[in-house]
């Protein structure tokens, strides 16, 4: 995934600049090049913040740091589509603290160990039992006051390193037994997955950083900075190209995966065209835990072939099933696959096809206290980016 956007080479005032800062849609247009607004000061920045917030120029600092790193222009709107995130996510905190925490991850411990048989418990005891180097107290002791994000990802990885030093043996025992029961690797319990100020996804920012060790375990660290936090959230939200039309749908894409939402529009018109009702995740192909694209065949790529069959018989089974493995790529929109859906919807339905809507997909997370939706958490962001383009409005004349 780029972590660059191009700056537009034209704008029609403040609202068409937001427009393609946010989707990346300004190559499109041919009008005449028009002067870009100011970009945001710092002191104007703190301005845009939420009132409550504290060290407003850090913040301010940051996130203006963040959008000059990734080469994004420092517009009004961009500045407040990473406040309205960082807002949504952790209320301007850096390194947030997580209500139950210590439940949570002993549940799944517990859970995990159950899962191994007569192996399990005794070695689960005995690791919690065992006590990192420099540390008087347990791992279990630790667990049990462990309050942020960034503690518990610290005594996870202190952990793993312990039972690996510590009982070999029972550690490639355990790996064997989670294969055999087709269980969670330890490995896997660790329930930060996403982290710091703007909630990013820890997977993308290690990919982002690099993929050897120890960037890896510079970026864990990273993530829980106010800086660091920004820098890869920035990236992970506005370092990639889309034509969306409003900032809602990036907001949604944050949440679901890079478009989620131009692929959900394209779900509901294969629907529309075949009878095959999908859910509207975005998901085109089916993924494992590492994101990686799986052989088995999902329901939305067996619509997309019964699409191929009933409306563009010219297209190859074999062009659609490549076509499909662009679809976390902006390629994906030159496609055949593309291209003849859109076709075929216009024709059939005689209205235009949407680019873009709100997916449907559920939110769980043991960081949640119930389940939430990518569409709720798209119109949260939104409600608050709107409040914070309110602020950059000049007061109304008494």
């Amino acid at each position: 995934m780029p972590v660059a956007t191009h700056l537009p080479r034209s704008a029609v005032g403040w609202i068409a600049l937001a427009l393609a800062l946010l989707s990346g849609c300004a190559h499109r247009r041919a009008a005449p090049a028009e002067p870009l607004p100011p970009r945001v000061t710092p002191e104007q920045a703190q301005r845009l913040l939420p009132p409550d917030v504290k060290d407003r120029a850090g913040w301010a600092e940051d996130v203006l740091a963040a959008l000059d790193a990734h080469k994004q222009y420092p517009s009004v709107e961009a500045v407040c589509a990473v406040f309205a995130v960082i807002e949504q996510e952790s209320g301007f905190q850096a390194n947030p603290p997580v209500p139950g925490l210590s439940r949570i991850v002993r549940q799944r411990l517990d859970a995990y160990a159950e899962k191994l048989g007569p192996l399990g418990p005794p070695a689960l005891s005995a690791l919690l039992g065992g006590q990192a180097p420099g540390q008087s107290r347990s791992f279990a002791q630790r667990l049990e006051a462990v309050r942020t994000e960034r503690d518990l990802d610290r005594i996870f990885r202190e952990l793993l390193e312990y039972y690996d030093t510590e009982f070999p043996v029972t550690y490639a025992a355990a790996r064997v037994a989670s294969s055999l029961f087709k269980s969670t690797r330890l490995e896997d319990l660790n329930p930060i997955t996403t982290a710091g100020s703007m909630q990013v996804s820890v997977r993308f920012s290690e990919e982002l950083a690099g993929d050897d060790e120890r960037a890896r375990l510079r970026v864990r660290e990273e993530l829980y900075t106010r800086g660091g936090g920004v820098y890869y959230g920035t990236a992970r939200l506005l370092g990639y190209e889309a034509h969306y039309d409003q900032p809602l749908y990036r907001f949604a894409d944050y949440n679901g995966g890079v478009y989620t939402s131009r692929n959900a529009a394209l779900q509901e018109q294969v629907t529309a065209l075949t009878g095959i009702d999908l859910v509207q995740d975005g998901d085109l192909l089916a993924y494992d835990k590492q994101g990686e694209p799986v052989d088995t065949d999902s329901n939305s790529l067996k619509a997309l072939l019964a699409f191929r069959a009933r409306h563009a018989p010219d297209l190859s089974e074999r062009r659609v099933r490549k076509d499909a493995r662009e679809e976390k790529t902006l390629a994906f929109e030159e496609t055949d696959t593309w291209s003849a859906i859109k076709s075929a919807y216009q024709r059939v339905t005689g209205k235009a096809p949407a680019y873009a809507k709100l997916p449907t997909v559920v939110i769980r997370s043991p960081k949640l206290s119930g389940d939430r939706s990518t569409a709720w958490f798209a119109q949260s962001v939104n409600k608050r980016y709107q409040r914070c383009l309110g602020r950059a409005a000049p007061p109304a004349p008494k």
